[in-house]
C-alpha cells in the first residue's frame, strides 16, 4: 500500500525477491503490472522464504529470474535459478508438484524476464522482428542421456554446456567460452578485487 501511495508500483518498476507477499500485495502488483525478479537460490541461501511464484503468475504478475549478488548466491548463473525455481516452489505445501513445470520455469528465464524489464516487444522469444538472442545447449551428454524430453533435460538436469550464444545476432560464446573477453584474465582480476574488498572490510 505504501509503495502504491508513493507511485512506486507500475510497468516501469520491478522488485527483487518479493518473498513476503500477501494476497493484496499480489493483486496490487498484478493490477499495476509491477514486475518481480525471483531469486530462488538467494532466497534459499539466506533462508528468506519461498516466493509465491505460482500465485503471482496466476494473478498476472510479470515474473522473471534473477541471481542476486555474490553476497547471497555464490553461483551467479541462470541454469541454477531455472532448476531451483522449479524445485523450491514445489516445496510450497499449497501447490506442491503443481507449482511449476519445466516449461514454466524456462519461460521465467526467457519471456518472463523480458516482461519484467518491459522489453517483451523485442526480446524474450524467437519471433520475426525481435532481437536474434539465441542460446544453443549441448544436451547430447552422458548426464542428459536418460532424460527423454529436451526441456526437462535442460531444466531438471545438470547444467548443459553452451555450444553457442548469440545476442542480437552476434555470437558471443562458443563451446562454453566467451569469444570477445579473456575469461582467465577476468577471473584473476575479480579474485584480486574480492580479496582487496575483504581486507578493507576486515579493517572497518
Amino acid at each position: 500500500d505504501y509503495f502504491e501511495s508513493t507511485g512506486w508500483l507500475g510497468e516501469d518498476v520491478w522488485m527483487a525477491h518479493s518473498v513476503h507477499m500477501n494476497d493484496s500485495d499480489i493483486a496490487a502488483f498484478a493490477r499495476t503490472k509491477t514486475g518481480v525478479a525471483h531469486c530462488p537460490s538467494s532466497n534459499a541461501r539466506l533462508a528468506a522464504g519461498i516466493a509465491r511464484v505460482p500465485d503471482m503468475l496466476a494473478a498476472g504478475v510479470p515474473v522473471g529470474l534473477g541471481v542476486d549478488g555474490t553476497a547471497s548466491n555464490e553461483s551467479g548463473e541462470l541454469h541454477t535459478e531455472l532448476r531451483n525455481a522449479l524445485l523450491i516452489n514445489r516445496l510450497n505445501p499449497v501447490h506442491r508438484e503443481r507449482a511449476l513445470n519445466a516449461r514454466q520455469a524456462l519461460r521465467l528465464g526467457t519471456h518472463g524476464g523480458a516482461q519484467v524489464l518491459g522489453r517483451a516487444d523485442n526480446i524474450g522469444s524467437l519471433e520475426v522482428g525481435k532481437c536474434a538472442d539465441l542460446v544453443l545447449w549441448n544436451l547430447n551428454t552422458f548426464l542428459h542421456s536418460s532424460i527423454a524430453d529436451p526441456v526437462t533435460a535442460l531444466v531438471f538436469g545438470a547444467a548443459a554446456p553452451v555450444t553457442a550464444s548469440f545476442v542480437n545476432g552476434k555470437q558471443i560464446v562458443e563451446n562454453n567460452r566467451l569469444l570477445f573477453a579473456d575469461e582467465d584474465a577476468i577471473a584473476v582480476s575479480t579474485r584480486e578485487e574480492a580479496q582487496r574488498l575483504a581486507r578493507i572490510s576486515a579493517q572497518a
